[in-house]
């Protein structure tokens, strides 16, 4: 096989080994990034509770500041009623008295339903807050885990970057220029391998004087469909 064709299957080789690590990665963190994620949720529910618990205490302000204005109004309705020199005017006092008590008594039933909402997410928000001290303590047993597994994934990445540096130290930098050109829009097919006579980077079939280059190897040939680096696979590629 002709010496810069060899270089090309190996680096991408590399590639490609470099990118099955990433989904290896990705897995090996799962079970952490789930426990992340339910904190994640948590603490948003939590941060919602406050902010309702927030807007039910201003509820029941505001219907404390009426309560203590119709009180007022209770006052100042005695106060005329004391006054008063007709069956009229009396009569139009008590409805108005009457009027104000109602208020006074929804209010605070308003009052009252506010305060046990309040206490009920208060108690809802302290059993979210130690299922999250849970979890955050599960993450870090977790953490120490995956470490360790990822210390070992890094250590074979570092092994292939260092591979596959030297390799590129070593190539004609025209024919790697070249290569990183394909791999631009192929990715890790760049350099694709022929099967029955086809291309396994686009599946078309290459004709008979093309594929009798692959076959020699003696030269770089690029697929006539889709200009990927095509090789034969065999013991020497493997």
């Amino acid at each position: 096989m002709n010496k810069y064709l060899k270089q090309l299957v190996e680096l991408n080789k590399y590639d490609k080994k470099l990118a099955e690590l990433v989904p290896l990665e990705v897995n090996i963190k799962k079970p952490l990034t789930k426990l992340e994620n339910k904190v994640k949720a948590l603490t948003a529910k939590f941060e919602k509770l406050e902010e309702e618990i927030k807007n039910l205490i201003l509820k029941k302000s505001k219907n404390e500041l009426l309560i203590s204005e119709l009180k007022e109004k209770l006052n100042q309705i005695a106060e005329k009623s004391a006054k008063v020199k007709t069956a009229k005017e009396a009569k139009a006092l008590a409805l108005e008295e009457d009027l104000a008590k109602e208020q006074i008594e929804s209010a605070n039933e308003e009052i009252e339903k506010f305060e046990k909402m309040v206490e009920l997410k208060k108690e809802e928000k302290e059993a979210i807050k130690k299922e999250i001290e849970q979890l955050e303590a599960e993450i870090i047993i977790v953490q120490a885990e995956i470490q360790s597994k990822l210390d070992v994934l890094e250590q074979q990445k570092q092994a292939i970057f260092e591979s596959r540096d030297k390799l590129i130290k070593e190539m004609d930098q025209n024919i790697y220029k070249f290569y990183e050109k394909i791999k631009k829009w192929a990715g890790n097919t760049a350099v694709s391998p022929v099967k029955k006579q086809a291309c396994m980077g686009c599946f078309m079939k290459i004709n008979e004087k093309t594929y009798a280059d692959v076959i020699k190897a003696e030269e770089i040939v690029t697929c006539p469909h889709c200009g990927r680096v095509l090789y034969i696979e065999n013991e020497e590629t493997e």
